[in-house]
């Protein structure tokens, strides 16, 4: 009889229900699976509780990121969370705790650390039985993924395992996954195919810029910035659900038409950044864990704008040790930035080339198959080191 399995995540961003949607991908391909649940833990929360993880650290994140960045740090220390966060999970968590029963997976994965302590308290206390893998998706384990029991971790990185095994983790319960991403990353496909199909220029080296950097930046600011590009470029522009930011990027462009020296094309929300990834010689954005692992995957160097304090400045330390980007000192070097790497065609090859030698684009499969094959292990405690 096949597995069933549930796979939770939080949306508080994008990253944690994108890593989900990789595993739940990875599930319905697998014939040892017979029913999968993918789920927003967030859904089973009441409305408060949800505003306050998805839009609040959102919130906080742009409008305090020195207060962000004190939080990140004043939590992060293992096997001390602090009561308040345990007992406001366990108190809004009663919905979750019902649908986890009902449904009754012999798997559970999650991709964020909430509901991920709330199935290791329900392991504890024998109120489920279940084997619990908890998926780290960004490249800092911070001290909130750490939990009393659990069958398996997946973290990004062969250090993330030697941190974790340090602090009480059994290692042989560790494995070094990646952050799992849609299999549509890891696909091969025609550079000149996708720039037909696309509507890029086919001479000309390509620059994917996630507007979203920029945060509320207007339009003729974003230009100023991407119009220090010297170098002959097709710069495409993702704005996502930012209707306003299109509008006002395109206008931009009809009205300076004249005077730009490179091609723009501005593209509103699109269920295919895998192909822009694809097609692209490089990113400007945010090194977000799971759009860093994107890039990594699709072999595409970052310049990399404004990370978040916290967990976005470990991706960034992990993406410029192993060149596989760059990050400028001030918003108006980004220019001079793009222009020293696609000045060098053989900078810009040894980047890609870096970026697919520490990609991991099997993650989603190999975190399927590491808790069916090792089904039979039991949850086990953490020995819970503090140093």
């Amino acid at each position: 009889m096949g597995k069933k399995v549930m796979i939770l995540s939080v949306s508080a961003g994008n990253g944690h229900v994108r890593a989900a949607q990789a595993i739940e991908e990875a599930c319905r391909k697998d014939e040892r699976i017979s029913e999968v649940l993918n789920l927003d833990a967030l859904a089973y929360t009441n409305k408060p509780f949800q505003r306050i993880y998805s839009r609040g650290y959102i919130e906080a994140v742009k409008a305090a990121p020195d207060l962000w960045a004190f939080a990140f740090d004043s939590t992060d220390k293992p096997w001390r969370t602090p009561g308040f966060v345990r007992a406001m999970h366990k108190i809004n968590s009663q919905p979750l705790v019902k649908k986890i029963k009902e449904f009754q997976p012999d798997i559970c994965l999650c991709t964020h650390g909430m509901p991920a302590e709330i199935i290791s308290e329900l392991i504890l206390q024998d109120k489920i039985q279940t084997n619990l893998g908890i998926v780290v998706t960004d490249y800092y384990v911070h001290a909130l993924w750490f939990f009393d029991i659990f069958t398996r971790y997946f973290v990004p990185k062969e250090e993330s395992k030697i941190h974790m095994s340090t602090l009480g983790i059994p290692p042989d319960r560790i494995v070094v996954s990646g952050i799992p991403v849609m299999e549509a990353f890891s696909k091969k496909m025609s550079k000149k195919s996708l720039k037909e199909k696309l509507s890029i220029h086919d001479s000309l080296p390509v620059v994917l810029l996630s507007a979203g950097a920029f945060g509320l930046m207007s339009a003729a600011d974003i230009m100023r910035i991407l119009s220090a590009i010297t170098m002959r470029c097709h710069i495409i522009v993702i704005c996502g659900k930012n209707d306003k930011l299109k509008k006002s990027l395109d206008l931009y462009i009809a009205e300076n038409k004249q005077t730009l020296h490179n091609s723009y094309t501005i593209i509103g929300y699109t269920d295919s950044i895998h192909e822009y990834m694809k097609a692209a010689d490089l990113f400007i954005g945010k090194p977000g864990g799971l759009s860093s692992t994107e890039c990594m995957v699709s072999g595409l160097p970052m310049v990399i704008w404004d990370p978040i304090p916290g967990q976005e400045i470990y991706n960034t330390y992990h993406i410029l040790e192993n060149g596989a980007g760059v990050m400028p000192s001030n918003a108006l070097t980004i220019g001079a930035k793009v222009d020293e790497i696609l000045a060098s065609p053989e900078r810009l090859t040894q980047m890609k080339q870096n970026a697919l030698s520490i990609s991991k684009p099997h993650a989603a499969v190999n975190i399927v198959n590491a808790m069916l094959e090792h089904e039979q292990e039991t949850p086990v405690k953490a020995f819970k080191k503090i140093l």
